[in-house]
């Protein structure tokens, strides 16, 4: 670990008290007096030996000029703060031309001679491809920062809440840009979600210091398990993302409109999305579940972690296969309802678990302090009711036609 003036230096015993004790105060001092005479000859001496100590007493960390250099540059980029800023601005902007473009075409009952289907005007298609690669330009500093976390700590930086949370929101942005050709809209929801996420990981109760891994981290499960099963949630997000924003068109949109074919192609993307990310959710489970085995001798404890990763299997699991009942096969208000309310599990698994309960997952129990979150949650809540019974009232369980 670091130690700063007036820490407790007592496991420190011999010569090393003696120097641990006085090398700041001796190389402030040699400092202050080369203020005075220009020459700083004995304060880098003195700097020398501190850092020749540091490398030979290192017994864990990997020190090196290069690293440190390379951490400077990373906290004076401060990429991910840019990418949020990009992804925010991009997303919104991608958001309301994709919106425009929808909701502005003439009426099919129309009686211009225009097709209701006509692509988007020339200026507008040039608009949409240029915000399109600028969002893909910030996924590549927003992907360059992970890189950059990786090489200064040595391990995958996917090992806090922090670094998950950055991860989710680079795997949400991944599942925009898979799904982009199918709609802009959805890469657009994905960039906003993205940075959302982003913020969200900026706030004062997450930490994003690089530090060393606890013991039961340090194993080659943690890139593989981790990340499996965190990109799992970007693609659950996509589509509770597409969920919320087709509630919102059956709500508040006219019938008249010609919004039916976006409504299916967006929940076709969504199921798309959830198949994907159920598949990765069960893979992720299995490896940690070897891992878990690897680490505490076996491979299902009903750890709250695990329970909720099982439940969160079994609640997507349903969701995906309730379009195979001929019952709910059209039903798209239905669909696009769940696959929103399905996204709580994810929250639980993910915040909740390290909040309200306590067991052997909650390696990141310090980073969150969930003051906030149980009201959020309940505004949440109350908002995707109402525009659950908003597009009930208006679309119900009446089939959705391009």
């Amino acid at each position: 670990r670091w130690y700063a003036v007036g820490d407790d230096l007592s496991r420190f015993s011999g010569k090393d008290s003696t120097f641990v004790a006085h090398a700041l105060g001796w190389y402030l001092a040699e400092v202050e007096q080369g203020v005075k005479s220009g020459d700083y000859t004995r304060a880098n001496e003195l700097l020398d030996r501190i850092q020749q100590y540091q490398q030979a007493r290192n017994r864990t960390l990997d020190i090196r000029p290069e690293k440190m250099e390379m951490e400077l540059r990373y906290n004076r980029l401060n990429l991910f703060r840019q990418a949020k800023v990009g992804y925010l601005i991009l997303g919104g902007l991608l958001f309301v031309l994709s919106l425009f473009t929808l909701l502005y075409r003439p009426n099919a009952n129309s009686s211009t001679t225009t097709d209701a289907k006509q692509p988007p005007h020339r200026a507008i298609r040039i608009a949409g491809r240029l915000l399109m690669a600028a969002i893909l330009v910030v996924f590549h500093l927003h992907m360059m920062g992970m890189g950059m976390r990786w090489h200064i700590g040595g391990y995958a930086p996917w090992s806090n809440s922090y670094e998950t949370m950055v991860y989710v929101a680079w795997a949400t942005l991944f599942a925009g840009l898979l799904f982009a050709r199918r709609s802009p809209l959805v890469l657009a929801l994905a960039t906003l979600f993205g940075g959302i996420i982003l913020f969200v990981s900026g706030l004062n109760w997450m930490d994003p210091q690089i530090n060393p891994l606890v013991p039961v981290l340090k194993s080659p499960w943690l890139m593989f398990h981790v990340a499996v099963i965190v990109a799992a949630y970007g693609f659950f997000g996509i589509s509770a993302a597409i969920g919320l924003t087709n509630l919102s068109l059956m709500s508040f949109v006219r019938r008249d409109r010609p919004i039916g074919t976006t409504i299916s192609l967006l929940s076709m993307v969504s199921e798309m999305a959830l198949w994907i990310g159920l598949a990765l959710m069960t893979i992720g489970t299995f490896l940690g579940a070897i891992w878990a085995n690897e680490s505490w001798g076996r491979y299902w404890g009903w750890d709250p972690k695990e329970t909720w990763a099982l439940i969160t299997m079994v609640v997507y699991a349903a969701v995906t296969h309730l379009r195979m009942i001929p019952r709910f096969r059209d039903n798209l208000w239905i669909f696009n309802l769940l696959a929103v309310l399905a996204f709580y599990s994810v929250l639980m698994t993910y915040f909740g678990v390290n909040l309200f309960l306590s067991g052997m997952h909650s390696y990141g129990e310090h980073d969150a302090q969930g003051g906030t979150i149980g009201a959020g949650v309940a505004i949440s809540v109350g908002i995707v009711a109402a525009l659950g019974a908003g597009a009930y009232r208006r679309w119900g369980r009446r089939e959705i036609q391009p």
